[in-house]
């Protein structure tokens, strides 16, 4: 990795402000190799986040340990091979995501992705900013939310400074920060390892079981989906000539590794103490059941680790915010787009539960994104030339509209004290409470925009 900080141009170098915005990189300042997409991605997935995740499939869903692994695979990597198609519009443009998709949906329908996308960045880093300050609380005894709440604003004002800087940074940061908290995890693995039911089964049975599957798959999915509008901007400094296998397979890699490594340590650590797991979470299973040698430098890395992943959300906020109009320098929009995840943060800590609010924002994710990348992916690798973008946009909104009839409103809104009676309850009592809607979702879309240009090219 002592190459990834020397590959830059002076526009784009370690610990300086990048000067680029959402303008095309020019070939002169292209650089470095699609293996560092790896790396980057590594980074971004090399956290507590991914744990967390995982751990929603023992704790909550009723699957088992492998079953549960399964799950957490083949959604990842299903959702991980459209991340990596969809980084391939960076080299060929040069541009962020959003600001790419101009061409496909006209300028005014990519203002509605740039809209969902900020609500993704500025919600990811909401979600970030908690589970860093809940780690960190691990380290003063316990998850008292107003210490929680302090940590918040620190972690906060520290994601805000680092993202000012731009993509450089946050590349050797994200990569470095990696390999740092994959080995802390190996070693907490290691420690609990004796402790781990490891054949644990699954508690859902019979008809339920599918059901609880499938919702593991998406929710797994999901969490990869939910960086879909992100990802050229992390790979459109890469030059032109970048192979399309490398730039796919790259950061594939390095969602795949750390969901598949983290993904068994979350699903492990439940069976230690699942009544602990489920009224407190995992980090409390680790600071009861682990040595303090171990624990307090993988609770630091927890919050690093997440202060790396905001990187991401805050850099892919400001552009987006550039993206659609804003008359501000890219660290202006950045640190707004800071301040108000810092409010939402807040918000899910000193009032909401905070994994039922998670399981919320993973589900609306996908109600959109697996869609709107349908259509982009088709544009570019199927229709490259003239655009439709009135079709593209139908395409879009018809495979997210077809998905709302096959959401679990019930588990998305459980959180509430009075759940109402949705329409389609008895849909998804059929399918015995899986979520499909993502599934549909893109389905719909590739359907209806595939159909729409074939009939207009005859």
């Amino acid at each position: 990795m002592s190459d990834i900080a020397a590959q830059a141009v002076d526009s784009d170098s370690f610990g300086r402000v990048e000067s680029h915005g959402i303008d095309s990189i020019p070939a002169a300042d292209r650089h470095g190799a699609p293996r560092e997409l790896a790396f980057l991605w590594g980074g971004a997935f090399f956290n507590y986040a991914s744990l967390f995740t995982a751990s929603l499939l023992t704790t909550y869903y009723g699957l088992g340990v492998w079953d549960g692994l399964l799950a957490t695979v083949l959604g990842t990597v299903a959702a991980a091979v459209i991340l990596g198609l969809l980084s391939n519009t960076g080299p060929r443009s040069g541009e962020p995501q959003i600001v790419y998709t101009r061409r496909i949906f006209g300028l005014r329908g990519s203002y509605l992705g740039g809209g969902l996308t900020l609500f993704l960045a500025v919600g990811w880093f909401a979600v970030d900013c908690v589970i860093a300050a809940q780690a960190g609380a691990q380290l003063f005894g316990g998850s008292n939310r107003w210490v929680t709440f302090g940590l918040v604003l620190l972690i906060a004002a520290i994601s805000v400074a680092v993202a000012i800087f731009g993509h450089q940074t946050i590349k050797v940061l994200e990569a470095y920060g990696a390999v740092a908290f994959a080995a802390l995890s190996l070693a907490l693995f290691a420690v609990l390892a004796p402790q781990f039911h490891w054949n644990q089964g699954p508690a859902a049975s019979g008809a339920d079981y599918p059901g609880a599957f499938v919702l593991g798959f998406m929710t797994c999915f999901a969490l990869v989906a939910s960086w879909y509008p992100f990802a050229s901007d992390y790979s459109r400094y890469l030059p032109r000539s970048s192979r399309t296998s490398s730039v796919t397979l790259w950061p594939m890699v390095g969602v795949a590794l750390p969901m598949l490594v983290l993904g068994l340590f979350g699903l492990l650590l439940p069976t230690i103490d699942a009544k602990l797991a489920s009224d407190q979470g995992v980090l409390a299973v680790i600071s009861r059941h682990a040595p303090a040698w171990v624990t307090v430098p993988f609770f630091i890395f927890v919050v690093l680790g997440e202060i790396w992943a905001n990187y991401l959300d805050v850099y892919t906020a400001g552009l987006v915010s550039l993206a659609m109009g804003l008359k501000l320098r890219r660290w202006q929009t950045a640190l707004g787009c800071g301040v108000l995840g810092t409010v939402l943060a807040a918000y899910a800590v000193l009032v909401s539960d905070f994994h039922l609010a998670y399981e919320d924002f993973l589900i609306l994710t996908y109600l959109w994104a697996p869609a709107w990348a349908a259509v982009v992916l088709l544009s570019f690798f199927v229709f490259d030339s003239r655009p439709r973008p009135r079709l593209a946009l139908v395409a879009w909104l018809a495979g997210t509209g077809a998905s709302l009839a096959f959401v679990n409103y019930d588990n998305l809104f459980s959180n509430l004290v009075a759940t109402p009676r949705f329409f389609n309850g008895g849909l998804v009592s059929t399918l015995h409470g899986a979520d499909i809607s993502g599934l549909v979702s893109i389905s719909v879309a590739a359907a209806v925009y595939w159909t729409g240009r074939r009939v207009r090219s005859h």
